[in-house]
């Protein structure tokens, strides 16, 4: 058996100072006595007073037995972390926690976390990257005009009600909007200032280009030594193409003594100046006023197609490793493949891999929940497979993705899914490889089809799984699984008008799942917070889609 990790800080006389107290470490076996034990201290403790380590053995009373050093912390970091712990109170357990995430990460195998030892707070990385959208000017100093209908417009107009448009339209990133203020020059300069402050990812300065009435067509700008400029300047002006069809002015690289450069040089992130078409060309500019719709799908579309390179990270090492599982240690490991598969690929690839690993859950859930268990279907795991994998730009699985609430690896875990499949679980927002993602992504679906949260009548979620019509029916409790980690029985999904406060219509979820109405139509008629939208016809043709893979 593998003996307990602990990370500590070694100190004199064979002391080890861990979160959980002082101890002796003794290089004696299991089963020796505390006064035998001190009389055999361990060995590699010699010279290393001072250094933080990563050891193994079995506590005993003020005494670790049978140690090993799994790692032990250069003579520098040592010193910067003990300045950190000995200033401030308390931080020694956050410092040995965060050590301990990060040898999980690295190495692939989660230990039991002591309650001593919880990191710091550390927000998980934004799941959406920020973009901030520039309109370009103020009301007081407009920018260059046009006559649209026999009216004078501004940029500034055209572009605050355009930039509005767009933020409906984007799916990928996080938008804000801002503007020059004051109006004048001190406003312009202290525009990129302003920008840098919001810490975005990316920047679109939205505006119109200005000539002699008679100039016409599309172009972007970038600043010139930007290479992450130029990609995403390349990136609008093709949309820009597609959807307006005006003449292609290129993108154009500007310096910082070029008109506009200083915006370009002096803000942070990777920004573009975009000039889709020129406002005093009265019949261009009634062109694209009539497609406006289309100019903000352009900005929206770019977007969106450059988002996706932020927030899908290159794949980490972790991701590819083999690892025993923690569910089924006995069994052989479980290896997948996902290069370059898309979704129905991966499953279809990987069948008898997964059935064997829904196997292994199966008799976890036994152990834990008895004869009575529900099982974790074949269809159940390809159900949620599908409709919950991350997927790269290409469309391919990404094994390694970043979900929208910061969940990382090929299946999104719940934020506490050690609560829900205990201490062996892995961290759920840090890279971790691909079977140890599967692994508990499949028990703790079997979880929810078996652990009673609420207690009365209904039992949720697992009085759902015993309900006539449906404990008999495979694909119906696939389907009502899928209900569950989408939110359909969460009141907190649901719309109330205050003081009402929102409800789950139980009674007609359950029969709708029963007599197999569609999904975007069992969820129209109900205040759910996405009821009526795309996004439920996508989520209906994802679940059909599954199941007619089987």
């Amino acid at each position: 058996m593998k003996q307990p990790l602990h990370f500590g800080r070694f100190l004199a006389n064979n002391v080890f100072r861990t979160s959980e107290g002082e101890f002796f470490l003794s290089s004696s076996p299991e089963g020796t006595s505390v006064q035998e034990a001190k009389k055999n201290p361990f060995p590699e403790a010699r010279e290393r007073d001072g250094l933080f380590a990563a050891i193994r053995g079995l506590p005993s009373e003020d005494v670790i037995l049978d140690c090993s050093l799994v790692e032990s912390v250069p003579p520098l970091a040592s010193s910067v972390f003990a300045r950190l712990v000995d200033n401030n109170k308390g931080i020694h357990g956050r410092v040995l926690g965060i050590a301990r995430e990060v040898r999980d990460e690295i190495v692939g195998e989660p230990e039991p976390v002591p309650a001593e030892e919880q990191p710091l707070e550390i927000k998980a990385s934004d799941p959406q990257p920020l973009c901030v959208l520039d309109i370009g000017h103020h009301p007081d100093a407009p920018g260059a005009t046009g006559r649209l209908n026999g009216k004078k417009v501004s940029e500034f107009t055209f572009n605050k009600e355009l930039a509005a448009m767009i933020q409906a339209k984007v799916k990928n990133a996080r938008i804000i909007t801002i503007n020059r203020e004051p109006g004048n020059d001190e406003g312009r300069r202290a525009l990129p200032a302003k920008t840098n402050a919001l810490n975005p990812n990316f920047v679109i300065s939205l505006h119109a280009n200005a000539a002699d009435t008679k100039a016409g067509g599309s172009e972007v700008l970038y600043f010139h030594t930007s290479i992450e400029g130029k990609k995403f300047a390349g990136i609008l002006q093709k949309h820009f193409l597609v959807r307006l069809g005006l003449r292609d002015r290129k993108i154009k690289p500007k310096t910082s003594s070029d008109r506009g450069g200083d915006q370009l040089a002096m803000t942070k992130a990777v920004i573009v100046l975009g000039e889709p078409f020129f406002i005093d060309n009265e019949a261009e500019f009634a062109a694209v006023a009539a497609i406006k719709d289309e100019l903000a799908a352009a900005y929206a579309d770019a977007i969106d197609e450059y988002a996706i390179t932020i927030s899908n990270p290159v794949p980490s090492a972790v991701t590819e490793k083999i690892v025993a599982s923690t569910i089924a240690p006995k069994e052989d490991d479980f290896v997948f493949v996902t290069k370059d598969l898309a979704k129905e690929q991966f499953l279809k690839q990987n069948d008898k891999e997964l059935t064997r690993l829904i196997a292994a859950v199966n008799a976890r859930l036994t152990q834990k929940y008895g004869a009575a268990t529900c099982p974790l279907t074949r269809e159940d795991a390809w159900v949620l497979t599908y409709c919950e994998a991350g997927l790269r730009s290409d469309g391919k699985v990404d094994p390694d993705h970043r979900h929208s609430e910061g969940e990382r690896g090929l299946l999104p875990l719940p934020e506490r899914i050690r609560d829900w499949n205990g201490p062996d679980a892995p961290a759920w927002n840090k890279p971790m490889p691909i079977a140890r993602n599967l692994e508990h992504f499949f028990l703790y679906l079997g979880h929810l089809k078996n652990k009673d949260l609420t207690g009365g009548t209904r039992r949720l979620y697992m009085g759902l799984f015993r309900l006539d019509k449906i404990k008999d029916n495979i694909v119906r409790q696939a389907k009502v699984l899928a209900g569950v980690v989408h939110g359909y029985f969460y009141s907190g999904n649901y719309r109330a008008t205050p003081p009402a406060k929102p409800t789950i219509p139980y009674d007609h979820l359950v029969s709708g799942y029963q007599r197999d109405v569609g999904l975007a139509k069992l969820m129209k008629d109900t205040t759910y917070v996405h009821a009526g939208k795309p996004l439920m016809e996508g989520r209906q043709q994802n679940i059909e889609t599954a199941l007619g893979l089987l």
